[in-house]
């Protein structure tokens, strides 16, 4: 086994057992300022209903324990996930891309009271230019954030899909 895949494994390793620690004491995530199963539970949330499956999770900011501004929305145990990257207002989806687990990706500008989303208007070159855009701002933020508390592995996972929504829009 090569020297980086040793690293690899002690890295994950500690890493499980450090989240494991902070599920057990309930500590603080070093710059989250509260637990993770406290910041989800604390922030709302509408979930797109194309969104299907288990443990939906802001990744964003929340104000008044509502999503609010640009982040991901997360669906899904592990990958492949369903994502929502873009803009968020008092918990509902407002502007920004919906990457399904199957593949699927739809540009959004906003969800209704029961998820039903509500897809942009080709006809608006400005609505689908502010869902990229809101969609590329809010991998970078969850990026930035994964990256400043020290998790390397998801700061890559979220910068990847920031580069991939700049660079990948279709024409």
């Amino acid at each position: 086994m090569a020297m980086t895949d040793r690293a690899c494994k002690f890295r994950h390793r500690r890493s499980v057992m450090r989240a494991l620690y902070v599920a057990i004491a309930g500590i603080p995530v070093i710059g989250m300022g509260c637990s993770q199963a406290a910041a989800a539970a604390a922030c709302s949330v509408i979930v797109p209903a194309d969104m299907k499956g288990p443990q939906p999770r802001w990744l964003g900011t929340c104000a008044a324990g509502k999503a609010a501004g640009v982040g991901v929305l997360r669906v899904g145990v592990r990958a492949p996930f369903s994502l929502f990257f873009g803009r968020v207002v008092a918990g509902r989806p407002q502007t920004g891309l919906i990457m399904l687990a199957s593949g699927t990706m739809m540009e959004i500008r906003g969800v209704d009271d029961t998820g039903g989303v509500i897809a942009t208007d080709g006809e608006h070159l400005a609505e689908q230019d502010r869902a990229w855009a809101d969609a590329a701002a809010g991998a970078r933020l969850v990026a930035r954030r994964f990256a400043a508390a020290g998790n390397k592995g998801s700061a890559a996972y979220y910068a990847c899909w920031a580069h991939r929504i700049e660079t990948q829009r279709p024409e």
